[in-house]
């Protein structure tokens, strides 16, 4: 028997409206998804870096020293710091890019190329890897690479979600020990030895008042300029943490995505996640 054009006619529309609803419910997951990305991007135009901040403090040996010519500064350690932390930067960027692009029901497109470094254990100066945090980089990566590969569609997103969250916790957290504990302790470190070099000249009363207001003047100026690079650290580590915990809730609500608390929860992450943009 025929089916009535009226069935059809209805089953018709419903496929349309679902088809149409599917295609904005996950909209919150996309906006967290870019907030993320948008806010760990801040890595990029972070103003200290691990190399940076040794060659200044060997520039500064070099000037306690009154000597001015070339220096062999030994910061080869320091520059693979920030290419270990580039490379996981990277790494936790394109996955939220990748998360974006599934809620959106938009196929993955990766940088394939960044994926395949490879990172091993080992102590680099400012820096350590441990094996889990290699495993950690490893996994991501390949889910990455696989979302890549195999054209992960939305309905993938669940899978995609479970199977990063605790490699990308793992990275988040190895990104804050880097830059909150690591590069922000090499520039206590360098403001101490500031206050040291400055206090001999200010203290010095052979020299005259106006010499030792200089030297004083100057040590503050480069004291005020630290600590406007740790304000940064400060900024992008609470953005760090942001996304942790939004994920996290991202993660404990994998089964239910278009639910309206997560929904809500996710808008508050977005949220505060701005507030620390320019």
């Amino acid at each position: 028997m025929p089916s009535h054009p009226y069935k059809i006619y209805f089953v018709s529309l419903l496929i349309l409206a679902l088809v149409a609803s599917s295609c904005v419910n996950l909209r919150h997951i996309a906006e967290f998804s870019e907030a993320s990305k948008e806010g760990i991007a801040e890595y990029e135009g972070l103003t200290p870096s691990f190399s940076k901040v040794c060659y200044q403090d060997c520039q500064q040996e070099q000037v306690r020293k009154l000597d001015i010519r070339d220096a062999d500064c030994p910061c080869a350690e320091n520059r693979k710091a920030d290419s270990i932390t580039g490379v996981i930067y990277s790494a936790v960027h394109d996955y939220f890019q990748g998360l974006s692009d599934l809620s959106q029901n938009e196929l993955t497109a990766y940088r394939t190329d960044g994926l395949t470094k490879a990172l091993t254990a080992g102590d680099f100066g400012p820096l350590k890897l441990q094996e889990a945090d290699v495993k950690a980089y490893s996994d991501l990566s390949t889910l990455l690479l696989r979302a890549f590969t195999d054209g992960f569609r939305r309905q993938k997103i669940k899978e995609y979600v479970i199977e990063a969250h605790g490699p990308l916790v793992k990275l988040l957290k190895l990104l804050e020990l880097n830059l909150d504990g690591n590069l922000d302790g090499k520039l206590e470190v360098q403001k101490i030895a500031l206050k040291n070099y400055y206090l001999d000249f200010v203290m010095d009363k052979k020299l005259s008042d106006y010499e030792r207001t200089k030297f004083a003047e100057n040590y503050y100026d480069r004291v005020s300029e630290i600590e406007s690079q740790q304000d940064e650290i400060d900024a992008l580590v609470t953005v760090l943490q942001e996304i942790a915990d939004g994920h996290k809730t991202l993660y404990d609500n994998a089964n239910k995505m278009s639910d309206d608390k997560l929904r809500q929860e996710l808008a508050q992450y977005g949220a505060q996640l701005h507030k620390f943009q320019p």
